[in-house]
């Protein structure tokens, strides 16, 4: 299992991206932060936006096409996404994610 991060310019387009995810199944569970700051530099200048973080709960084996479908569907240029595994966890939390996924 894997956890990847990206952040969105609002919540209207991490809640569309979310849903997208989730009906394609390359997401069990799509979590939305609000109220992230992300300060960057970006064309040589230090930019400070205020965004939302999706934590995308998904597999391994989906995690490239997770990338490809963020990269496709995303609005930003280059969006942020990382993959964290997940080590460890609560093993029905992990067999319902898994379950989610098929």
């Amino acid at each position: 299992m894997i956890i990847a991060y990206s952040t969105a310019p609002n919540e209207t387009i991490a809640n569309e991206i979310a849903h997208y995810l989730i009906n394609a199944k390359l997401a069990a569970c799509v979590s939305l932060i609000p109220h992230v700051k992300s300060i960057y530099h970006w064309n040589n200048e230090i930019i400070e936006d205020n965004e939302i973080l999706m934590m995308i709960k998904s597999e391994k084996s989906k995690q490239q096409n997770l990338i490809d479908t963020l990269v496709e569907i995303h609005p930003y240029d280059t969006p942020e996404v990382i993959i964290i595994p997940i080590e460890n966890g609560f093993k029905g939390y992990l067999n319902w994610l898994h379950t989610s996924l098929n």
